[in-house]
């Protein structure tokens, strides 16, 4: 299964540098937003949207990227008190389950993106279509998919940290 962890870790780099980019374009449109609309008196009618349309991709990219570094909110009293080789059953359980997750949120994303009706929406402000920041979710299971198959494959080759 070394193809799962290295598709698995070049996603981890493409969502580090996405992560950067969208979040300097969130800080920078904000940014201008403040200067324009209070030095200047005329408002970019655009920054709002980027800043949110950039928070989209940046909460589902970031969402990906703590399942691959494992640092989700856990609770860790149960598995802390049993026997490594329960311990063991038990992590490969919970990827397992977020697997499932993932898989199935993945399928039902990918049936809603094609729904006609996303097809013809624009956003407000900039008339961008809502299939780009409306992508950020079939995206973000994407990424959190394949870094939960890897996590669980490793989990069942004993590789659990």
């Amino acid at each position: 299964m070394l193809i799962i962890n290295g598709l698995s870790n070049v996603i981890f780099k493409v969502e580090k540098l996405l992560a950067g980019i969208l979040l300097s374009t969130m800080f920078l449109s904000l940014f201008l937003g403040v200067v324009y609309r209070y030095y200047f008196n005329s408002p970019l009618f655009w920054s709002d949207e980027v800043a949110i349309f950039s928070l989209i991709w940046l909460s589902f990219i970031g969402g990906s990227m703590t399942i691959k570094t494992k640092r989700s909110a856990v609770v860790s009293v149960f598995v802390d008190n049993l026997g490594e080789k329960s311990k063991r059953v038990v992590i490969s359980l919970s990827y397992f389950i977020v697997l499932f997750f993932t898989v199935y949120f993945f399928y039902i994303t990918m049936k809603w993106i094609v729904s006609p009706s996303i097809l013809v929406q624009r956003s407000s402000a900039m008339q961008l279509p809502m299939i780009i920041p409306y992508f950020s979710v079939v995206a973000g299971f994407f990424a959190m998919m394949i870094h939960s198959l890897a996590l669980f494959v490793n989990s069942l080759r004993n590789d659990v940290t």
